[in-house]
C-alpha cells in the first residue's frame, strides 16, 4: 500500500472527498483549530468560517464518504476525535450521522470562545480606561485646586494655615470617592 503524507494546511475538504480520506477531517478541523491560537482574532473567525463553509458546500460528498465507513473506522474516528477535543463521546452521540454536526459544534466553540474573550478584553479595556481618565481628571483638579490656593495666599486672602487646612479636606473628600 501506498502512503502519501499531507501537510494539514494544506489539505481542504475537496481534498479529503477526492482522496477518500474521511480520518483527515478531525485532523484538519484540530489543525485549523490549533492554527487559531495564534491566529489574531479577524484571521480566526475567517478560518473558521472558511472551514464551516467547506463542511457546508461539499456535506453531500462527506456524508456520503463517512456512510461506507466501517463500525472499526468509526470507532477509531471516535477515539482520534475524543483524544484531539479531550472530550469523551458515546457511540449513540458519536456516529455516522452525528461526525459532521459535532464537527460544526467544535468550530462553532471556538469561535463563541473568540467572540467572548474579544468582548471581555473591550469590557476591560474600557473599565481600564476609565479609571485612568478618572484618576487624570482627580490629579488635574487637585493641582488647580492647589494653584488656586496658593494664588489666594499670594494675594492674602488666605493664611498658610488655612490653605493647608483647605487643602487637607479637599485630599479628604477627593480620598473618600
Amino acid at each position: 500500500m501506498k502512503y502519501k503524507a499531507y501537510h494539514l494546511s494544506l489539505v481542504t475538504i475537496e481534498t479529503i472527498i477526492n482522496r477518500k480520506l474521511p480520518f483527515l477531517l478531525t485532523f484538519v478541523v484540530e489543525s485549523e483549530l490549533r492554527a487559531l491560537d495564534n491566529a489574531s482574532t479577524s484571521r480566526a473567525t475567517n478560518l473558521m468560517l472558511s472551514l464551516l463553509k467547506q463542511i457546508d458546500k461539499h456535506e453531500v460528498e462527506l456524508t456520503d464518504m463517512i456512510e461506507v465507513l466501517t463500525a472499526e473506522q468509526m470507532e477509531s474516528l471516535r477515539t482520534t476525535v475524543e483524544y484531539l477535543w479531550g472530550k469523551s463521546y458515546s457511540k449513540e452521540v458519536f456516529n455516522k450521522s452525528t461526525l459532521l454536526k459535532l464537527m460544526r459544534e467544535q468550530l462553532n466553540f471556538r469561535q463563541h470562545d473568540i467572540r467572548w474573550g474579544r468582548d471581555e478584553g473591550r469590557a476591560e479595556g474600557r473599565a481600564e480606561g476609565r479609571a485612568e481618565g478618572m484618576a487624570k481628571g482627580r490629579a488635574e483638579k487637585m493641582v488647580t485646586v492647589r494653584s488656586v490656593a496658593k494664588q489666594m495666599l499670594q494675594e492674602g486672602q488666605f493664611t498658610r494655615e488655612q490653605m493647608e487646612s483647605f487643602l487637607k479636606r479637599i485630599a479628604e473628600k477627593e480620598g473618600a470617592k
